[in-house]
């Protein structure tokens, strides 16, 4: 397998995000930003910004984390494929092989303990590399951050179907107020349909826009975790569990 840079995630994000921020300011210059929140009668623009940003600050600590733990996680993966024989040595929170070599603190690390204890507290040793519990309880644990900015994302796509209703409910209500005919009078009034089909549309745009990229953010977060998990499995199956059961 081709080793990958240090912190690829990271590195993949800040191109994604500097995308953004570039496509932002050519907005913010051709005025489509200032007319987004001017025309916005429901003000639901805002909220979705807001939360925009929310999200923005969880996945950039969220993508910081992960590819720390990535890193140290393949430092462990180098240390168990040098060593031809594993002695695995636990001594609070560390984790030592052949009694001299200290594992870094990481994911795979805290994977490579608990798998060493439940070894030492089985009587058949073909059940440690039989069951999936463990490394499923790990997965959960690692994916389980990312759960709640999925479900902002579609949070932000059901807002700017909202402010869509609110919109047309603006729209319908200056047609019902009409009293006349008259030409100020309709001028009033299309204006006032105008303004309302302008809510509707531009929180559609806001809410669809700020999902479909806190999506893909999410998405980046989960298939690194999914990368990380099966290179955990990947090498306690192949590398750890022989060597500790051939003991």
């Amino acid at each position: 397998m081709k080793q990958q840079p240090e912190h690829i995630l990271l590195l993949r994000w800040l191109i994604l995000t500097g995308l953004i921020v570039f496509a932002l300011i050519i907005t913010w210059n051709e005025g489509i930003v200032s007319s987004l929140f001017s025309v916005d009668q429901s003000k639901i623009c805002w909220v979705i910004a807001l939360i925009y940003m929310m999200v923005t600050l969880h996945c950039a600590r969220r993508i910081y984390t992960l590819s720390l733990q990535t890193n140290l996680s393949r430092e462990v993966d180098n240390i168990i494929k040098q060593e031809s024989k594993i002695d695995l040595t636990i001594n609070d929170e560390d984790v030592y092989v052949n009694s001299n070599i200290k594992l870094p603190h990481c994911f795979m690390t805290e994977y490579i303990r608990d798998l060493h204890y439940r070894y030492n507290n089985k009587t058949n040793p073909e059940e440690v590399g039989s069951s999936s519990d463990l490394i499923d309880v790990y997965e959960s644990r690692l994916k389980g951050p990312q759960e709640i900015g999925w479900f902002v994302s579609d949070m932000m796509l059901k807002l700017g179907l909202l402010g869509t209703i609110i919109g047309f409910i603006f729209m319908l209500a200056s047609v019902a107020n009409i009293a006349d005919f008259d030409v100020s009078g309709m001028q009033q009034i299309l204006k006032h349909m105008s303004n309302g089909m302008g809510t509707a549309l531009y929180t559609t745009l806001a809410g669809l826009i700020c999902s479909i990229l806190a999506a893909t953010q999410y998405h980046m977060l989960d298939r690194h975790a999914d990368e990380l998990i099966e290179l955990t499995r990947h090498l306690t199956q192949v590398h750890v569990i022989p060597k500790i059961s051939g003991n």
